[in-house]
């Protein structure tokens, strides 16, 4: 895989356009979004990871060329601001929502987004929020439970179960991921999301 750093930006106009297929990753504070990302990419430093939460504050894509099935894909990956920190001010988290918002809306080239829930904590109206906007603007949602490796293994599926309830979805709708586990779900989805008609 080659894989890097495409472009930075602080809002949805300064980010380029040239039309690649994109596939956003989203989440609250500290939910593993950097490190996803790292292991997406097999980079252990392609994305700055931080124990500090609110790190990421504006849009970070990153051009990823891989080969499936002996086809040649070429997409962005977005780690897009994470949400929620309470330290941040009123205003601030705000501001941090509506970039959200606005990519959700009106990036053409959004083809997806990976909203990222940590296993041990149940969504919150954030993440909810997040979901509703990508049916409303016709972009699938995929939930995705990361830090698999912080609970027992016999916790997974039951957690797995309850939290798709709260989604309305059904448990299989979602991906398990952490540190020991296979980022094969994810990449399925990605090349699939990407390769549609529409794409």
């Amino acid at each position: 895989m080659d894989v890097f750093l495409h472009s930075s930006a602080t809002t949805l106009q300064a980010l380029p356009d040239e039309g690649i297929s994109e596939v956003a990753i989203t989440g609250r504070s500290n939910v593993g979004k950097s490190s996803l990302l790292n292991r997406l990419t097999g980079r252990k430093k392609l994305a700055y990871t931080s124990s500090v939460p609110g790190k990421t504050q504006s849009f970070h894509s990153y051009q990823a060329r891989t080969v499936h099935n002996g086809t040649e894909h070429l997409v962005h990956l977005v780690d897009l601001p994470g949400f929620g920190y309470a330290k941040f001010s009123k205003r601030k988290r705000e501001y941090i929502s509506l970039l959200t918002v606005e990519y959700v809306m009106h990036r053409h080239c959004l083809k997806g987004v990976f909203l990222l829930n940590d296993i041990r904590r149940d969504p919150e109206e954030d993440e909810l929020a997040i979901q509703r906007l990508g049916f409303e603007s016709e972009v699938p949602v995929i939930v995705v439970l990361t830090k698999a490796d912080k609970i027992k293994r016999g916790e997974l599926k039951k957690r797995q179960k309850e939290i798709s309830k709260l989604y309305n979805l059904e448990p299989e709708d979602l991906i398990i991921t952490g540190e020991k586990v296979s980022t094969e779900p994810l990449w399925r989805q990605v090349y699939s999301l990407t390769s549609s008609p529409h794409a």
